[in-house]
């Protein structure tokens, strides 16, 4: 980890701030992801008594 962390180009300051972005962007391709994976699984069906 410490190592992917000093290939990242820039200062501290810019490391950390290209971290961070990088995380939020893979966050919010989980949550797509999720989100497709829901839809396509989904049989629409209600689970207990209606």
């Amino acid at each position: 980890m410490r190592r992917f962390f000093d290939m990242l180009p820039g200062t501290l300051p810019v490391k950390v701030v290209v971290l961070i972005a990088g995380l939020a962007v893979l966050l919010i391709a989980l949550f797509f992801l999720f989100e497709w994976a829901g839809d396509l699984l989904d049989s629409g069906g209600v689970v207990g008594p209606s």
